[in-house]
């Protein structure tokens, strides 16, 4: 798809909440070209998550988790208000008082948020509004979170006498460290995308009406780049700051072999040498 036939379709996606026999869930899933768009869909309860929300989120990240050529994955939430605004509350009785069921749904939300991070592909969360709870705890698995200078972030669990599960914890405080993650999780706080941005929760703030274009033009460079150096930056970023496995160091060599074996970087260098803009092929490996 040109440039600009694929900047009008996902704009136009961006800008228009999906349609009822999209959903299912109440979480749509829209491809267009080599980029999906996931969208929370119950914009009347500011896209509160529900069990049922974070099993098919676990479906649909691991669905895009092997879709091959896929170039960026954009989540966001319907309506004017939220990405989410936390778990949805008027089920509780039913899914999360008691040890057993406690488990069942926070296992739920882990499996969801480690399949965000499974995919291949960036994934990049458009934040308007507020990513409260489970909302901020999806924004911050996703690799790079783009927000309005409007919007609000905070985990404030003591409200309700739950506790945070290992995998939300961690994706939280990989960005911003243990004594930030403490701090909301202490004082319950929620705090403007301006704090986000300080502690290093949110990469670029942009104004509301710009929200959009700013993630479409994000999503335009990310295109533009060898996918296979997109695909090892995202690898290698997220393997910093701990020992090597025997499974990342297959997964590098892999990655290496792909690179300067494959057809991008003779590209790339062919483009440089004539002074053009490179033309990468999208398809790779699962």
């Amino acid at each position: 798809m040109p440039l600009s036939a694929f900047t009008d379709e996902l704009g136009r996606v961006l800008r228009t909440d999906p349609t009822a026999d999209l959903v299912v869930d109440r979480v749509a899933v829209q491809t267009v070209d080599d980029v999906a768009v996931v969208t929370l869909s119950k914009p009347e309860a500011r896209n509160a998550l529900s069990l049922a929300s974070w099993r098919r989120l676990h479906t649909v990240f691991e669905q895009l988790r092997g879709h091959a050529g896929l170039r960026a994955v954009v989540v966001r939430g319907a309506g004017p208000d939220a990405l989410a605004a936390g778990a949805d509350i008027k089920e509780f009785p039913q899914t999360r008082l008691g040890a057993a069921a406690a488990t069942d749904y926070n296992e739920s939300i882990a499996r969801a948020l480690r399949a965000v991070s499974a995919v291949p592909a960036p994934v990049i969360a458009s934040i308007h509004g507020l990513a409260v709870g489970g909302g901020c705890e999806l924004a911050a698995a996703c690799d790079v979170r783009i927000a309005s200078t409007a919007a609000r972030f905070g985990i404030p669990i003591g409200k309700l006498g739950v506790t945070l599960g290992y995998t939300e914890t961690s994706a939280v405080a990989r960005l911003i460290g243990p004594a930030e993650l403490k701090y909301l999780l202490f004082s319950g706080e929620i705090v403007p995308a301006a704090e986000a941005h300080r502690i290093g929760l949110v990469q670029r703030l942009t104004e509301p009406g710009e929200l959009t274009d700013t993630v479409i033009a994000f999503v335009e460079r990310i295109r533009a780049q060898a996918p296979v150096t997109i695909r090892a930056a995202k690898l290698v970023s997220d393997m910093a700051g701990r020992p090597l496995t025997d499974i990342d160091a297959d997964l590098l060599s892999r990655l290496h072999v792909e690179a300067y074996d494959g057809a991008d970087l003779r590209e790339g260098v062919a483009a440089f040498s004539e002074r053009r803009s490179p033309v990468f092929g999208t398809k790779g490996e699962d």
